[in-house]
Parts: C-alpha cells; sequence; structure tokens
C-alpha cells in the first residue's frame, strides 16, 4: 500500500491506533481501484484455460436451479463440447448480472433478471407458484406464511395478489431455506 501511495503521490489511507480509514484521495481513488481489481479478476480467468481444452465458459446459477436447469445442460455441454472447460459458480441475481455486464460471467441463469442493455435474454422455462403447507398444520395458512423472496419484480406481483395480507415475520430467498422452515 505504501507502494501505491508512492506511485500516486498521496496518501490513501490514516493509520493510526484506532485502526485505518480512507483519506479524501482514498475514497476518490476506491472506484478505480475496484474496477482495477475487476479487470484484473476477469484478465486471470480469461487466461486460465486449463491445459488440453480450448476455451473456458463461465456460467452462473442460483443453487436452486441446480438440479433442474444447469445439471443437466452441464452433462449436455460436457457430452457435445468436451473442449470447453467449464467454470460454474452459485450467485445471487444482482450480483451476476453485474459480473455478466464486467465480462466475467459468460451465461447467467436466472429468475426474473433486472434488464440491462447489450444483455441477451431467453426464457429456458416458465415456472407455476404454487402455495404448500405441511401436512400437519391445522391452523390457518396465512399465520404461518413464508413468503419467498425472488427479487423486486416477484415482490410486487405477490403483494398485488395478496394486497390485504399482514406481511409475515419470515421470508426467504432461497426456497430450500422456506421449505426447511415449513
Amino acid at each position: 500500500i505504501r507502494g501505491l501511495e508512492e506511485q500516486l503521490g498521496r496518501r490513501l489511507f490514516v493509520r493510526d491506533r484506532d485502526g485505518v480509514t480512507l483519506t479524501p484521495a482514498g475514497r476518490q481513488f476506491l472506484p478505480h481501484a475496484s474496477s482495477i481489481t475487476r479487470t484484473w479478476e476477469q484478465s486471470r480467468q480469461d487466461i486460465a484455460v486449463p491445459d488440453g481444452y480450448e476455451t473456458l465458459l463461465r456460467l452462473t446459477a442460483p443453487a436452486y436451479l441446480w438440479d433442474r436447469i444447469t445439471s443437466p445442460w452441464v452433462e449436455w455441454m460436457r457430452a457435445r463440447r468436451p473442449n470447453v472447460a467449464l467454470r460454474l459458480e452459485g450467485s445471487f441475481p444482482d450480483s451476476a448480472i453485474d459480473q455478466l455486464t464486467e465480462g466475467l460471467l459468460d451465461i447467467c441463469i436466472l429468475y426474473l433478471p433486472r434488464p440491462h442493455p447489450g444483455i441477451v435474454y431467453e426464457t429456458l422455462a416458465v415456472d407455476q407458484v404454487v402455495l404448500v403447507q405441511h401436512a400437519a398444520q391445522n391452523r390457518p395458512w396465512t399465520e404461518n406464511y413464508i413468503p419467498m423472496d425472488w427479487g423486486l419484480e416477484f415482490r410486487i406481483e405477490h403483494d398485488r395478489a395478496y394486497a390485504g395480507m399482514v406481511k409475515p415475520a419470515i421470508s426467504a430467498g432461497l426456497v430450500f431455506i422456506g421449505l426447511q422452515h415449513v
């Protein structure tokens, strides 16, 4: 860090016994440092094609889509393009779109991705959302309702469909967490 400060000719951090804080120059440099870090990560990934493979394809999908969509696709891809290495990751929609726009990912499989210029979207499947309740539950479903939070558009539609409902005490962003609690 001292070397970076010397190259920039500015102090980026104030160091004292309470810790380290950014100087005004450090706050100005922070977005540039983030950009440099992302570029470095992209460069590192771009040249990280394993020996014996032509290219690397980077794909992300949320955990709840792996069994149904992503795993069968990986098997299909390995059978048809064995010379393509795959980097597979789990992610959240907003960070995945950001990584896609920055060139850190090639493909994102998402529910309700936020629109972004320059990204091509293709519908892979249409799901039906269903209400489930544990068989032993004998009270009204609204008392223990756990909504799944799949993003802003989903919340708007949900709130429209259940306009009079009191906000539940628990919500979940991952299906398996909601189902486990039920």
